[in-house]
């Protein structure tokens, strides 16, 4: 029977790129970036490729990054004034 484990959260930045693409990125998981058309977009195929990196991660016998963001979405927006 395997051990459950407690989920783990990580900040994650989300920038406007060229051609209004967004990218996404986890600070403190090095090498796991997806793009997409929307910030939903990309922070939906963030998620994929976290898991995925993080399964790999597991099966290699690495250590998994420890959390570094409490367990809720926080957003900035911009606004400019006219």
């Amino acid at each position: 029977m395997e051990e459950a484990r407690a989920p783990r959260h990580y900040k994650v930045i989300i920038e406007p790129y060229e051609d209004g693409v967004f990218i996404a990125t986890v600070p403190s998981v090095p090498g796991v970036a997806e793009q997409g058309e929307s910030v939903e977009e990309a922070l939906g195929n963030l998620k994929e490729a976290l898991t995925f990196h993080m399964e790999s991660m597991e099966m290699e016998g690495e250590e998994i990054p420890p959390s570094d963001a409490p367990g809720r979405e926080v957003r900035n927006v911009g606004h400019s004034m006219q």
